[in-house]
């Protein structure tokens, strides 16, 4: 879901903190705020200019590589039961999804090819 915040929150591309950069077109309003990360930068245009189906169906495929990767630092683990992570594995879990997520957005939006 694309979201236009009065300030920079988070990356309108991977939902990291974004910075005071952003995207808008002539006019202005709304801003895409964006993070620091050069990708997403140069994607900010493109993510702005998507329509919601697009965009949803690409972030929906992104989480689920995101939750794939997860899976997979859970296998590494040896660990399938959320409760039974240490603070530091949850926080590596939650770190993974995160990341994973990011990067994923960020290598969908680069390809340009219908999510559907």
């Amino acid at each position: 879901m694309r979201v236009f915040d009065p300030e920079p929150i988070c990356c309108g591309v991977c939902r990291r903190e974004a910075t005071g950069i952003g995207y808008a077109p002539k006019g202005g309003r709304p801003i895409l705020w964006l993070c620091e990360e050069l990708e997403c930068i140069s994607l900010g245009k493109a993510v702005f200019h998507m329509t919601p189906k697009t965009l949803t169906a690409t972030e929906t495929i992104a989480l689920q590589d995101a939750g794939a990767d997860a899976g997979a630092y859970l296998e590494r683990l040896g660990k399938f039961n959320l409760s039974e992570l240490s603070e530091k594995e949850w926080g590596n879990f939650l770190t993974t999804i995160l990341n994973s997520y990011g990067e994923n957005m960020r290598k969908r939006v680069t390809a340009g090819t219908a999510p559907f």
